[in-house]
């Protein structure tokens, strides 16, 4: 059997434990004893240390007789050599992430730990991967919206850089991480408070696991995630229902337009739309269970609602992604000479804000039982916003001295 130093050994072989005692972690290349039919000698890895050892198949079969024990890399003559030692390189670079992030944490790395974080995905080392692993084991206590939220900052984090180590985590990077939403991602203000937040939440199960972390979590600050809450007038939702029942609206713009119009009566979020079906609907009530806090819910249908699914018989047949219906409702807005910024959620700011209004005589305390707020607050936002616009008519009488 022939073995040899892999490089990363040559940066440290030494950790640390939690009584500041060395622990010798050793990792060797080491060829197979036996040779594939192909005429190459298979490469694993063994790692040695606390009286423990650990054989790690590096899935690589090299030509014994082209390798070179000094260099640790295939000769210029092998078949293929400058694959293979990028292969070796990427191998390298990837133990010595694993010892490195393990020491600056003074943490005691041992053969087992090692196998986990090089087969696992580093998710000690790695905050990316921690992060996807998290993701995946929790995933039954989520609502659809939060997970594919979750899902969405995950795939952030990995754009941002593939590979975040926990040690460079700090205060700094939270900071370059906010620049890299506004200016690379695009996002508002509230968004990117909600991703810091999430960041912030991830980190807190990784210190919860035992991974030391290089920043104070007080120390990160998310934001407010409430932000301005949209919402269409009534006159502006008169052309909707207009366009929603003129005879030349395509059919995919005349279903996500539905979904659209029944949320504007209803209040229900787009992730409760999702899961009702057909049957689930009678004359004049539904009943389902609430994404948000798992309940069963029931709710009594007004007319308008009624009527907006009597007009489509797809509606809550067939249905489209959250992000397609909020793709088409941009281009069903710019049709009707809406100017707003209108998302699926704008529909529940709608019946909100229009529960309230004074034609309508609906008051916070209802409107708090119908959108299933736990914290009256909440709902207080849209009666201010009512007032607020109301504030604004007072203008209306400088019309009488035109």
């Amino acid at each position: 059997m022939i073995m040899f130093l892999n490089r990363s050994e040559r940066i440290f072989d030494t950790l640390v434990d939690t009584k500041r005692n060395s622990v010798s972690i050793k990792t060797k290349f080491k060829l197979r004893e036996y040779i594939l039919a192909n005429g190459l000698t298979p490469i694993f890895l063994d790692v040695t240390g606390s009286h423990e050892r650990e054989r790690i198949s590096m899935e690589l079969a090299v030509d014994a007789k082209h390798f070179n024990l000094k260099t640790l890399r295939v000769g210029t003559k092998a078949k293929n050599h400058i694959d293979t030692n990028l292969i070796l390189d990427k191998i390298d670079a990837k133990i010595a992430e694993i010892k490195i992030e393990y020491r600056l944490s003074d943490r005691v790395l041992t053969p087992s730990l090692f196998r986990s974080e090089y087969t696992g995905g580093m998710t000690r080392v790695n905050f990316v991967a921690f992060f996807r692993l998290a993701l995946d084991e929790d995933r039954v206590n989520y609502g659809i919206g939060t997970y594919k939220r979750y899902e969405s900052i995950y795939e952030k984090l990995k754009k941002f850089k593939e590979n975040i180590m926990f040690s460079e985590i700090d205060a700094k990077w939270i900071l370059k991480f906010r620049l890299y939403l506004q200016k690379e991602c695009g996002n508002c203000k509230t968004t990117e408070n909600g991703n810091i937040t999430t960041i912030k939440k991830f980190l807190r199960l990784a210190s919860k696991s035992g991974i030391k972390l290089n920043i104070d979590l007080d120390e990160i600050i998310g934001g407010s995630t409430k932000g301005n809450r949209s919402y269409l007038n009534p006159k502006e939702l008169f052309r909707l229902f207009d366009f929603y029942n003129s005879a030349f609206i395509k059919d995919n713009h005349k279903l996500v337009l539905g979904y659209f119009l029944f949320s504007c009566m209803t209040g229900l979020r787009i992730s409760d739309l999702q899961k009702i079906e057909r049957q689930d609907l009678n004359n004049d009530d539904v009943s389902f269970i609430n994404t948000k806090n798992s309940q069963d819910q029931f709710m009594v249908l007004n007319l308008k609602a009624q009527e907006i699914i009597k007009n489509c018989d797809s509606l809550f047949v067939k249905k489209y992604e959250d992000q397609t219906m909020n793709k088409e409702l941009k281009k069903i807005m710019i049709t009707c000479g809406i100017k707003k910024k209108v998302s699926f959620h704008v529909a529940r700011h709608t019946f909100a804000t229009c529960f309230l209004r004074k034609e309508v005589g609906g008051n916070v305390v209802h409107l708090q039982t119908l959108l299933k707020h736990k914290n009256i607050a909440t709902t207080m936002i849209y009666a201010h916003i009512v007032e607020a616009e109301a504030n604004e008519m007072v203008f209306y009488l400088d019309k009488l001295f035109n």
